[in-house]
Order: C-alpha cells, then structure tokens, then sequence
C-alpha cells in the first residue's frame, strides 16, 4: 500500500509502483473477513473501522483531490469500503436474523463512491462465503481478480498487456500459503497507520513543492 502511495504521489508515470501495490487491497479484504471471524466484539469492530474511516477521510482527500467540496467528499476512502464490507460480512454470518443488513450495504455500494466497488465486495464476501473450502475459495477468488485482467488501465507484461488491477492475483501466494508467524502489533498500529502514511505524504509533497 505505501509503495503504491508513493508512486501515485512522486512516480505516476511508472507503473511498477502501481503494479507492486495492487497486492494490498486483496490481503485487507482476507484479513478483515478474519478480523470479524476472531474479534471479541464485532460492533466494536465496526465502530473502529469506521472511526478511522472518518479520521482518514480529509488527509486522504487532501492528498489526491485538492480543495475539498462536496462532491469530492462523497469519493471515500477504502476504509469505508472495508467498513460496509465488514457489515456485510456481519450480516451473511446469521442471515436469517440479519438479512437486512444486507440493504444499506448494496445501497452503499450503489450510490457511494467507495473505493474498489462492486469489485472490492465481491472479494470480502467471496473470502467469507468459501473460507471453508480452501481450494474453491482459491478457484472463485483467482477468477474475480482475473476479470480485471482485461480492463483498463494495461501494462506491458513481456508481449502481452494486462490490466493492472488484475495483476493483484499476485498477492495470492500471500494468502493461500500457509505460515506460522506469531508477530504481535498492537490493533491500533493498524488502524492509525493508513491516515498517518497518507499524511506523512502529503507533508513531503508540500514541502517538495
């Protein structure tokens, strides 16, 4: 995520920063759907992601969008996206009880400006309806990334031009291969840094200017 940061901000004209930082997106989608299969309390789980969803938002706005203004602020941060994708995942664990927490989620979904969209729901829910079935999970989660394959923005691989969205097939390995790492962080790292990264950013930008 940070490299993709940095190149979006000092290098846009070289993709392989792009390219390396399309990895992210789907490690936080898997890491969410196990955040709210193992936290204590999943409502608190929702209420800091969206804490710190609101707590990104003007950095995140002043780093790629200038002046604020209205229409500007409804373009959400992908904390937001994780957050509406937890509520979804919240809701699919007892869906005859929660079925209809399903609605404000597809509403979001549909009139909110979220980062990733449809695409970025898909790989939450996929996550959470197949984590069972590791090898189908697998197969359904490599064909929802592979779709981005053949839409735009393209890069060069060799002789063929792929997508570069769908070049985060490539965090899969980082997914799927099993390691017994017992780092410990405290949870708050986590939330703080995606704000704090962008706004260490902006800062360089500004002083670079």
């Amino acid at each position: 995520m940070v490299i993709d940061h940095v190149g979006a901000a000092f290098f846009p004209g070289v993709m392989i920063w792009r390219i390396i930082g399309r990895i992210a997106f789907p490690i936080f989608a898997y890491c969410l759907v196990v955040g709210c299969l193992y936290t204590r309390d999943i409502k608190k789980y929702l209420l800091r992601l969206l804490v710190f969803a609101v707590i990104s938002q003007p950095v995140y706005l002043l780093n790629w969008y200038g002046i604020y203004s209205l229409q500007q602020w409804l373009q959400l941060n992908i904390v937001f996206t994780l957050f509406f994708g937890a509520i979804a995942v919240y809701g699919l664990m007892d869906l005859r009880r929660r079925w209809w927490m399903l609605l404000p989620v597809v509403a979001a979904f549909m009139w909110l400006k979220l980062e990733y969209g449809w695409y970025g729901l898909a790989l939450i829910v996929a996550f959470y309806v197949f984590r069972k079935h590791r090898w189908l999970s697998l197969a359904v989660i490599t064909a929802i990334l592979a779709v981005k394959l053949f839409e735009a923005p393209f890069v060069s691989v060799g002789d063929a031009r792929l997508g570069a969205q769908g070049l985060a097939i490539l965090a899969l390995p980082f997914i799927y291969i099993q390691t017994n790492l017992k780092l410990r962080v405290n949870k708050y790292f986590y939330y703080a840094f995606y704000p704090a990264h962008l706004a260490l950013i902006y800062t360089f930008k500004y002083v670079l200017k």
